[in-house]
Order: structure tokens, then sequence, then C-alpha cells
């Protein structure tokens, strides 16, 4: 993405606001485990990042609209010697500015922010006593979760000033994200594209046997080869591991004559693809796996169907259940319409981009719109887990399906697989 990319979204987001508006973004901490120093890997607050392009932590972007104009700002460390001589390069100010867009003299360091926001609060008032809405990114998920800088930062400027009102912008951004530009496009299908060479790589070197970290291993060498990462952690789960939707342990022997379910995907410039793909593990189907993964198949494209513009978002998931009420009936799998959800039971889309889960606020699919295609069967009974999921565009017309028909088929996975 260019930094012309960033700035048109900072105007975008400042565009929805009203006058006497403050935005305070976050970059985020490196995590510590137990007593060990901050050197995990760092993953930036994606709202964060869709509004500067920057990926370094403890960094802050402070938007205000006034009736005067708007202001932009960034706070970053102050280069420290002995810091950069333990841990590497520090973020500069040109780096700032030339990644954000922002002019490098709107980067200042992270010592004058407190009295910088006391301006920007009294500023943004419309009248002397008036409130002003300071809005932070607040998308906590769980009331267990640590609390986070941002949400310490706004409880401190509610002790300081207590007319304040708290918002949070992550609507706002949701709904900008949900859109995405060609360029965001490009990068997920280049994420998609690297996920499934790296599959094709693994069922070539995979063999009964084996632990599934170690075929999740060939997977992700590839990935680390191709100079991406992982948009998040692999599900690699083999036989009736395959029927819990995010298992995770990944450390259970393969066994031959079983299925193995794969979750995963590439991530590019932070877009991540989001591929499901399920393989027999002797190289060949059983008659009944084949049927099962035939019935899959056949539920993905009455979903991707009706991702079109107008639908509503509901009516693939409703495609896919009115589907299985005969396709399962014919497999002996059920005898009413109201066990479908026993072998069944998650939606069949999501939007797709810089998180996995990306927030989307669209009830109804609209043209750039990236979401997963992804129906699965789950028959706990048999030992046997399957999910196909492709990642889709929605454009003017039919969609387009970024991960195709690669590694979907019977005969080309067996044909792979035999070698």
């Amino acid at each position: 993405m260019t930094a012309e990319f960033y700035a048109g979204n900072r105007k975008r987001l400042l565009n929805m606001l009203d006058e006497g508006s403050v935005v305070c973004l976050y970059s985020g901490l490196v995590p510590v485990k137990s007593h060990d120093q901050d050197m995990h890997p760092f993953s930036v607050n994606r709202n964060f990042y869709y509004l500067t392009g920057i990926d370094t932590q403890n960094v802050w972007l402070i938007l205000s609209k006034r009736a005067s104009g708007v202001s932009e700002t960034l706070f970053i460390d102050q280069p420290d010697e002995m810091l950069i001589k333990w841990n590497g390069p520090m973020l500069t100010a040109a780096e700032a500015a030339q990644k954000s867009g922002l002019p490098e003299s709107a980067v200042r360091y992270m010592q004058d922010m407190d009295r910088y926001m006391a301006g920007q609060i009294n500023g943004a008032r419309p009248t002397m006593g008036e409130s002003v809405g300071v809005y932070f990114s607040l998308d906590r998920l769980s009331m267990k979760a640590a609390q986070t800088p941002a949400e310490q930062y706004a409880l401190t400027l509610r002790e300081k000033y207590p007319d304040l009102q708290i918002k949070n912008i992550a609507r706002h951004i949701a709904s900008l994200r949900s859109i995405k530009t060609p360029e965001e496009v490009e990068c997920i299908r280049r994420a998609g594209d690297v996920t499934i060479e790296a599959l094709r790589q693994m069922l070539r070197t995979a063999r009964p046997g084996e632990y599934e970290y170690q075929w999740a291993a060939d997977y992700e060498h590839y990935v680390a080869r191709a100079g991406m990462r992982h948009g998040f952690t692999t599900i690699a789960a083999s036989g009736e591991n395959a029927v819990m939707l995010h298992y995770h342990e990944n450390n259970c022997v393969v066994k031959e004559g079983g299925m193995f379910l794969f979750d995963l995907g590439a991530e590019c410039g932070y877009y991540s693809a989001d591929v499901s793909r399920t393989f027999p593990v002797s190289g060949k189907f059983t008659d009944r796996q084949k049927e099962l993964f035939e019935i899959v198949r056949e539920a993905q494209a009455h979903a991707r169907d009706k991702m079109r513009p107008g639908v509503p978002v509901r009516e693939s998931n409703q495609a896919v259940i009115d589907f299985y009420k005969k396709a399962l009936r014919t497999a002996k799998l059920i005898r009413d319409d109201s066990e479908v959800s026993k072998y069944y039971y998650h939606g069949v889309s999501h939007s797709l981009g810089l998180d996995t889960h990306d927030p989307c606020d669209r009830a109804e699919y609209e043209p750039g719109m990236v979401i997963t295609c992804e129906p699965g069967l789950y028959v706990a009974e048999e030992g046997i887990g399957i999910r196909l999921e492709n990642d889709i565009l929605v454009t003017e017309g039919a969609p387009e399906d970024l991960t195709g028909d690669r590694l979907m088929t019977v005969a080309e996975i067996e044909e792979i697989m035999s070698r």
C-alpha cells in the first residue's frame, strides 16, 4: 500500500465525524511471556495500521476535527542509542512520515503527548462548556481480557476531564474496512496463492503415522520461504479432531484411513487469506469420504451463488442449510430438518481483510466486500470433519472466487498425493 492509501483512509474517517471530535488510536505493545523480555512477535492494532501503515509498537495517532479544520499528529518514542544497541533500529520521524503520508513536522515524541492532548480537547470544544467526544478503538471481545493501554488512557482522560464523552471509533472504521480497494484485494489474492501452493508442497511430503504438527510444519515452512507470515494459528485436525471448529493442539498422530482438515492462511502485507481444505490421509478417498466431500463442495457452490450485490448476507448460510436438508437425508445422516444443526453448526461466511475475521457492518452484499465461503460437515460418530473454504470477492455481477477450484476436486487431490 502507498502512503496515499493511508492518508485517504484518514480523510474518509474524519469526514464521518462531527466537529468537536478527537480520535486516539494506539498501535499496541509487544507481549511479554512470564518473566521474559518483550522479544516476542508484535501484532499491530489493525485499525491503527489501516490509518497509518505503521507497524511499530507504542505509537499514537491523534486526529481532531474542529470548525477551523482538522489536525493529524503521530507520537513515537524518541530514539534511544542504548535501546537501539539491544533491540535494533527504532522508528524515526522521517520513517513515520514516509509510511503514513503525514509531513515530518506532524510527528512528535511521546513526552509531548499529554500537553498536546490537553490543547486538542480544549480547542475542540464547539463553545465554552460544551463536551468533547474522544474516540478510541474499543473492541474488547471478553470481560476477562487484560485492560489495553488505549482503555487505560481513556480512563485517565475521563479522570482529568470528567465531562468528556468517551466513544468507540470501531464502528466507523469497520464501515470503511468493509469495502476493499483493488490493492487490498490483490494482497488477499497473493496470500491465497501462497497458501494453496504451500498445501500442495505439504501433500507431496506428509505421510500417515506422523504428527499433525509435522504436516503443519511442512505447510508453514513453504509460507516462510515465500516471505510471508501466517494470518492465524494453523488448524491441523485429523480424524475426530476435525469436528472441533477451532482445534489447535495439533499434537495427535495422523492415522491411516482417516481424513485431515486444514484451516490456514498466509498473510501478505497484513492481509490474510483464509482457506480450508480436507484430504484423505491415505491419499485416496473411500466411497463414504467421497460422498460427504462432494456434498460439502456442492453446498459451497449454493452459498457462493448468493454472494451478489443486494442479497442479504444471511441468505448464503440459509442456502447451505436448505441444501443440507435434502443432501443429508440422502447420506442417511438425518431424518428431520431440525437435525441439520447436529452436523453443521457454524455460519458459512465472515469478512476477510487485515483481520482474519474482519469487521464488517453490511447486512447486504456490496461490491468490494471480500468474504469467506466455508460450509462444513461434521460427523462425530464417523470421526469425519470436512470444511472447504474459499475467499470470495463480491463484484457488480457474479462473485469472483479468489481461491478458485484448486485442491477442491477428488481427482486433483488423489493425483497429487499419489506421487
